[in-house]
């Protein structure tokens, strides 16, 4: 670079500095803001620079002559300056800037007004002139918003933060990208928040001399207006081109031999955008069966994807000190050759041939029409490509950027409605298709034509729940918008969003999304409904679902879910009542935790439906099933549901969902399918699917036998679009009998016959080898209930453990309990007394 570029030293001709200067009858020769020297020569940077990777030396504003400045504006203004140079060069660099027209501090007035010149004399006494005007060869030292010059360039370039980085604030750092300037020594002048914009500053000019061969005598810097002119710097340059035209931004793939993380790009003269992973195509990647879930043929490059913007002229470099890697290379070498090996790094240009804008549509394979999903695009080097309005780079980070987009298992999506555009690179790409659990995933190889305007890509439906009467829902979504609500329930193929207001300390969501009934974003297939999610910190949190009317207060007892300081205004029953007269549905969330009241409300049938979450486990049955089942065992006939507690963009919507089945004839409404989970009838997924008979009943039913007990025929079928591994009975919390299947099977079924001699429910799980969003793909049921002699099921053990919870509970009422009153004290209590004394009763009479 110090062949290349020659900053001048002009420090003997500054003659000018902070100081603004009264020209009489309160005229300021540059504008200010109410103190006449409060100007925007304040903000100007200073001192040995870089813009757009060029070295300019400009004086320390510290001093009382920091740069040079002209005006034909009478008392002490200079017209004109000379500036030796001696020196030959292809091109003149000038970092300058003017005041605007009639003394205005920003002003749109005075484009293309003549201010001053250069005049460039050479050696040989002839000499060149360039006029300045404003807003071409120079520009406003503050102007307005969307006023930027035909021909001069900010002195700033535009860099990015990562997509979790807050030093920009939560709004403006969803942009990504800040501007900057640099110190000569390569370093940011300062914070991202702290270098200014490129609405202000030195303005550089490109001038490409007639002469290059020919040695520049001196440069005159002349005014020929009353208007200043502030040059801060001048740097010869021997390019045969404008060292500030950029081409636009590339996507490399780099590949490190032995690396086992990301290496350390840099760009000299130039940015780098993003670096991200990239997600290499196995040979199986066409055809394996994880496909769906991020994972599956292929193979993760840590900071494998890189966007550089910069300079043809400009060093890309390369290094990955474990690896033993630190190599160089021109960026406009790659740019030519599309690809460039140095020791053991290789870097390709993703799409080198040239982009395609391509209209997408995604149809269902059997009838033709077009069906929302989620959908993964990438080049041939693994490269995302988001479709347009999409983001490239997903935020999963909680409550922000939420909805549209998502990434599981660190791959990211696009939720569609079964349209999009996008510009994919000509020649080969991959297409990931997901839609659900009842249609096939797929993934296939693309070609794109150069010219090609049109993609048609086929979903094709494996099975179809909805003839058997079953749909789907998600119990606990937050912080969507009702319109990404239904545009993703399309995507996932999933029939009932239940989008949840809730507080979270002094944050209070989706209140505003509130409309007593259901969403207008829905359609015939996918409802949106907003209701609740109550909470307090201790005592639990509840979910009210079908709402007509908002309950509150939604949070109570301090933090973390009501506010610093908080009392326990209102018990967890009180709410599940309040829903209950609305004829809503009262699920309690996430099993089995935090249980503190609801081990009372549940036992006192308080709740519709328990809801597994976020703790499916395969084969290992987990905390949810376990906390499940402690409530079937104290004689709780309770159906399971499926839900989310979906918030960011991390959490697949329906990635555990509900299956409910419709009581027979009933259209599918969204209070037909809350009937039809408080009727019980019900299983939980994460991908499988699960049909229970015990003597030809169905799940939540109950079949009555003699007190002396007996055999029951049991019937269990278990299937997917995914692989299975086994599928067993659970009988009182214990498991009873398993079928095995080989290696890629996706169905399953059990017939055999339970024996029991007292009252026990009945359910049946399955579970495959691959994991998904929520966990391994599995399913659960609700129980069919077994009555022996009419009395319900009780495990001793069980009862005992939940009595003893409900000692605790009305210890921490009477001693650490913060209630609004001794009234509210008395009723939590109360109910913790009534609810021990109802698991008594039960205990007496198994």
């Amino acid at each position: 670079m110090n062949d290349t570029f020659h900053p001048l030293d002009l420090s003997a001709q500054y003659n000018a500095g902070l100081a603004n200067l009264d020209l009489g009858d309160d005229h300021w020769l540059w504008p200010h803001m109410g103190e006449p020297q409060r100007t925007a020569l304040s903000s100007l940077p200073d001192g040995d620079t870089r813009f757009w990777g060029v070295p300019f030396r400009i004086g320390d504003k510290s001093g009382d002559h920091w740069f040079v400045q002209v005006a034909d504006a009478g008392r002490d203004t200079t017209k004109s300056v000379v500036l030796p140079v001696g020196q030959r060069a292809k091109r003149i660099l000038f970092a300058h800037v003017c005041a605007p027209v009639d003394g205005h501090w920003a002003t749109i007035d005075g484009a293309s007004l003549a201010v001053g010149r250069y005049v460039i004399r050479y050696a040989d006494g002839s000499e060149v002139e360039q006029i300045l005007r404003r807003r071409w060869e120079v520009h406003d030292i503050s102007t307005q918003w969307g006023h930027h010059p035909f021909l001069c360039r900010n002195c700033r370039t535009h860099h990015p933060v990562g997509v979790n980085d807050t030093v920009l604030g939560y709004g403006r750092g969803q942009t990504g990208e800040y501007n900057a300037w640099f110190r000569g020594d390569g370093s940011p002048a300062g914070g991202p928040t702290e270098m200014g914009h490129d609405l202000s500053g030195w303005w550089l000019f490109d001038f490409e001399n007639p002469h290059p061969g020919d040695e520049i005598s001196e440069i005159v810097l002349e005014a020929t207006s009353a208007i200043p002119i502030a040059l801060g710097g001048i740097t010869l340059c021997d390019e045969e081109t404008d060292p500030f035209a950029w081409p636009s931004r590339r996507t490399v793939a780099v590949t490190v031999d032995g690396a086992e993380s990301a290496p350390a790009v840099d760009m000299e003269r130039g940015v780098i955008a993003r670096q991200d992973d990239l997600f290499e195509v196995g040979e199986d990647f066409l055809t394996t069966d994880e496909t769906g879930w991020g994972v599956g043929g292929q193979s993760v490059r840590k900071g494998g994807y890189v966007e550089v913007h910069g300079s043809p002229k400009g060093t890309l470099k390369v290094n990955d000190e474990k690896a033993g890697a630190s190599e160089e290379f021109t960026w406009g070498d790659i740019l030519d050759e599309g690809e460039a090996t140095q020791g053991p790094v290789h870097i390709e240009v993703v799409s080198h041939e040239g982009t395609q804008w391509v209209h997408v549509r995604v149809e269902d394979e059997e009838s033709g029409d077009k069906v929302g999903c989620r959908i993964h695009f990438r080049s041939k080097e693994g490269a995302y490509l988001a479709p347009h309005g999409h983001q490239a780079d997903v935020n999963i980070a909680w409550f922000e950027d939420m909805g549209g987009d998502c990434k599981t298992r660190g791959t990211p999506y696009a939720y569609i409605d079964g349209t999009c555009q996008i510009e994919m690179p000509v020649g080969t790409n991959y297409v990931e298709v997901v839609r659900g659990f009842e249609y096939d995933p797929t993934r296939q190889l693309v070609e794109v034509k150069p010219g090609q305007r049109h993609l048609t890509l086929k979903a094709k439906r494996a099975f179809d729940m909805k003839k058997n009467g079953y749909y789907s829902g998600d119990t606990h979504v937050h912080f969507l918008s009702s319109q990404s609500s239904a545009l993703e329930a399309q995507g996932e193929d999933l029939n009932v969003v239940n989008l949840l207001a809730s507080q979270w300390g002094r944050l209070f969501t989706s209140w505003e999304e509130f409309t007593g009934g259901v969403a207008p974003t829905s359609t015939e297939n996918h409802i949106v409904y907003v209701s609740q999610e109550n909470r307090q910190h201790v005592l639990g949190h509840i979910s009210l679902l079908g709402l007509k009317d908002l309950v509150a207060p939604m949070c109570t007892g301090g933090p973390n879910e009501d506010w610093i300081g908080g009392e326990v205004q209102v018990l967890m029953a009180d709410w599940a009542e309040a829903c209950k007269a609305q004829g809503g549905l009262v699920i309690m969330p996430h099993m089995p935790l935090p249980d503190f009241e609801n081990a009372a409300n549940i036992v006192m049938g308080h709740a519709d439906a328990a809801e597994m979450c976020w703790v499916w486990r395969g084969e290992q049955i987990g905390q949810g099933e376990l906390g499940y089942y402690r409530w079937l065992n104290v004689g709780q006939k309770l159906p399971i549901v499926g839900g989310t507690d979906k918030m960011s963009n991390g959490r697949i919507l329906g990635g555990s969902r509900t299956y409910a089945k419709l009581q027979e004839g009933r259209d599918f409404t969204y209070d037909n399918w809350c009937k039809a989970v408080r009727a019980g009838n019900t299983f939980a997924s994460t991908g499988a699917m699960i049909d229970l008979r015990v003597e030809g009943a169905e799940m939540g039913q109950e079949i009555a036998i003699p007190g002396n007990g007996g055999s029951v025929e049991v019937e269990v079928t278990a299937w997917s679009v995914w692989p299975l591994t086994g599928l067993e009975l659970i009988v009182n919390g214990v498991r009873h009998e398993r079928e095995i299947v080989d290696e890629g099977e996706r169905s399953i079924t059990l017939k055999t016959k339970v024996k029991t001699e007292k009252s026990c429910w009945i359910a049946a799980r399955c579970w495959g080898p691959y994991a998904t969003d929520a966990g391994p793909v599995m399913a659960h049921s609700s129980p069919v209930y077994v009555d022996v002699g009419q009395r319900c099921a009780f495990e001793e053990t069980d009862g005992e453990y939940l009595m003893t919870h409900m000692e605790g509970g009305v210890t921490w009422a009477e001693k650490i309990g913060v209630f609004k009153n001794e009234q509210v004290r008395g009723r939590l209590i109360g109910l913790f007394r009534e609810a021990r004394a109802e698991l008594a009763r039960r205990a007496a009479a198994r």
